[in-house]
């Protein structure tokens, strides 16, 4: 089976002599399409450096990455910044809303990016809303919602373009328990629905929720288990 996401020997290092730090040490992975991926690692063992590349945030100093059987860790920025916006969802921890917009307006931002009609936005917007269960925020501002509301937009954003995967960055971190257990779960439906998921935590109860946890220290993958 081809891969979803396919990274072969990928290696990210920054600086140079004394000041060199090697983020990912020759690291590969595979992860197929509808799998739900919990990756884990204390601060600074290599967990959102190798998000940004999967993510195409990111290009690794060595190694190839496939998205989709097709080569990306060499394409040009606009071409990057195209794949982010068509085939790839983000949910990060600080939410990433722009603050004095409407939430249906925040959805509605990738759908501008791809150059969708407004009639279209608009409804593709409202049924993502309407999808994480913010069927009554359509019209409130950041400032207006709770934590796991503003989530709850950020996800239904990443979810508007149809994205092959979904990327998500500590979702849970800004987030008291509750809140976080709701998010999770939507997580795990989308993931039913057949979406692709991968959530980088550290949070080990967080990353049990998932279906397969890589570990990863020092840049290395450590263990790889499936959850049953």
């Amino acid at each position: 089976m081809k891969a979803l996401i396919d990274a072969q020997n990928i290696s990210k290092i920054y600086g140079e002599d004394s000041n060199r730090t090697v983020a990912l040490d020759g690291l590969n992975l595979r992860i197929n399409k509808g799998e739900f991926v919990a990756i884990i690692g204390p601060s600074g063992s290599g967990k959102s450096t190798l998000m940004h590349i999967l993510g195409c945030l990111d290009r690794p100093t060595s190694g190839k990455y496939f998205l989709e059987g097709k080569l990306v860790s060499n394409l040009g920025e606009n071409e990057l910044a195209r794949i982010r916006n068509e085939q790839i969802g983000f949910v990060f921890q600080a939410f990433n809303l722009l603050p004095r917009t409407k939430s249906i307006k925040n959805v509605e931002l990738p759908l501008i990016y791809s150059k969708v009609k407004q009639g279209e936005r608009e409804t593709r917007a409202r049924l993502m809303l309407e999808a994480v269960g913010l069927s009554d925020k359509l019209n409130s501002l950041p400032s207006q919602l709770s934590g796991g509301q503003m989530q709850r937009v950020a996800i239904a954003r990443a979810l508007v373009n149809k994205p092959l995967v979904i990327f998500a960055d500590e979702p849970t971190g800004n987030l008291d328990s509750k809140a976080s257990q709701e998010i999770i779960e939507i997580f795990k439906k989308l993931n039913r629905e057949g979406r692709t998921i991968v959530m980088i935590t550290h949070e080990k109860e967080v990353a049990g929720k998932a279906k397969r946890i890589i570990a990863i220290r020092d840049g290395k993958i450590v263990s790889d288990r499936r959850v049953k």
